[in-house]
């Protein structure tokens, strides 16, 4: 019993690798325990290793272990998985066991990006009423609100996603208070979320600059491109570090998120500029016109994935078109690369510029492009903020920053092709019409170019 509770006091601290050495000694000793089993399940479910997860909390439902959470968890590793159909009977089952507004907050993900944001949102309503405080509840109506373009709400209820994702906890800085707005006062402004996310909130810095002193902690990565880009400002490129040092010595009197930023500078479609805020110095290029492009994205969680990525060798009709092609692909690709190269196509490697650990050397090489086409992915944001012109193929219901209608208000140089369909057959369509305008871009048939 001692080793259960550690393991699970492990767990609940997010030490998820001490935790699954006990767990895992444990269900050697028990393998056909089924709350070992879900509780293991729902650990890979939080850690991204997927297949795991629907493995245990399977046999753990098959073992009779049919509690509301267990099956709620099991729907929601197969949301991850891209399973809708599987996924929706396992919530709709656990709604009925015990509709806590946990089990509804996990449900009302569910339609998080999949183009039923009012059914969202009742749901996640319903699970407020039951649980006032819950924060994934919170957080799952904020972004619909914000996918609709519902901003002043929206902004309202983001904040409770920082405690929703465990991101608030980690980033104490010293202890300082939150901002509440005033002017004239100095903040340390901290990056959250993924590196694309912080470059697209880097957007509202100017913003606060105008009234206020920053000091701003940013992911290591991108701690070049901001110090160039915003000279003003210390940076620290210390968001993974759990308690920096420097934050104790720092004389800023409050703290903020960065994307917090946006219930102050962001409550309208007219408060986004639009323009580019980043700066790179270009790599040299030849005559020909640079394209750069990108085909994969999502990140660890497999339904994601499949909803932004277009096979490269689906590209036909655009890599056949008289331009330099530069890949910006971050992932390992080198077989998808060598197979279009033996039809024919051309695309050039610069991986110490894409897989840099430097941001800045990513942006030298985007900023030497005259357009990127890309699926859903950092580089998106990268080219937005340097005003790049930039061509996006997204899913037909894309996450909140791209917006379920209209264009991406964040950056003037990007341009969405919005795919038809809800699954993989719409992309044909949308690579013949950015196939067609490409064309009729590198033929001098338009002047405009995003």
């Amino acid at each position: 019993m001692e080793q259960w509770d550690k393991a699970c006091a492990l767990h609940l601290a997010r030490d998820f690798t001490e935790a699954e050495k006990l767990y895992d000694e444990l269900l050697t000793q028990n393998p056909n325990n089924p709350g070992l089993l879900a509780t293991l399940g729902t650990m890979y479910c939080q850690t991204g290793k997927v297949g795991l997860a629907i493995c245990l909390l399977e046999y753990a439902v098959r073992l009779g272990f049919k509690q509301s959470d267990v099956l709620s968890n099991l729907g929601l590793a197969y949301k991850f998985a891209g399973l809708r159909e599987k996924s929706l009977k396992y919530f709709e089952e656990s709604i009925k066991n015990d509709p806590s507004g946990s089990v509804l907050a996990n449900y009302s993900g569910l339609f998080v990006e999949a183009g039923e944001d009012e059914k969202c949102r009742s749901i996640c309503k319903r699970a407020i009423d039951l649980e006032p405080d819950h924060p994934l509840a919170h957080w799952n109506l904020s972004l619909s609100l914000l996918a609709d373009g519902k901003w002043e709400k929206g902004w309202d209820e983001y904040e409770w996603g920082l405690k929703a994702m465990g991101l608030r906890a980690d980033r104490a800085l010293g202890g300082k208070p939150e901002w509440d707005g005033t002017h004239g006062k100095k903040i340390i402004v901290y990056g959250e979320q993924g590196i694309g996310d912080e470059i697209m909130f880097a957007s509202m810095l100017p913003d606060l600059l105008k009234t206020n002193t920053i000091t701003l902690e940013c992911h290591k990565r991108l701690k070049t491109l901001f110090e160039k880009s915003f000279p003003g400002i210390v940076c620290h490129g210390t968001r993974e570090d759990l308690d920096p040092k420097w934050a104790y010595e720092d004389d800023s009197e409050y703290r903020m998120s960065i994307g917090s930023l946006g219930k102050y500078y962001r409550r309208s479609r007219e408060s986004f500029p639009g323009t580019s805020f980043l700066k790179a110095e270009p790599l040299p290029k030849g005559k020909k016109f640079r394209i750069g492009i990108s085909w994969t994205g999502g990140g660890q969680k497999v339904g994601r994935v499949m909803k932004r990525s277009v096979p490269l060798t689906w590209w036909k009709s655009i890599l056949k078109m008289d331009a330099e092609f530069v890949s910006l692909q971050y992932t390992d690709c080198e077989e998808e690369l060598k197979l279009v190269g033996a039809l024919g196509y051309d695309i050039k490697r610069m991986d110490e510029y894409v897989k840099a650990e430097d941001y800045y050397e990513t942006a030298k090489l985007v900023a030497s492009c005259d357009l990127v086409i890309t699926i859903c992915t950092s580089v998106v944001h990268l080219a937005g903020a340097l005003g790049v012109p930039c061509w996006v193929m997204t899913p037909k219901f894309p996450a909140w920053r791209y917006q379920n209608t209209g264009g991406m208000p964040w950056y003037r140089s990007v341009r969405l092709y919005r795919s038809p369909e809800i699954d993989q057959t719409g992309w044909p369509t949308v690579i013949e019409r950015v196939a067609l305008d490409l064309d009729e871009l590198l033929n001098g048939k338009v002047q405009k170019i995003a």
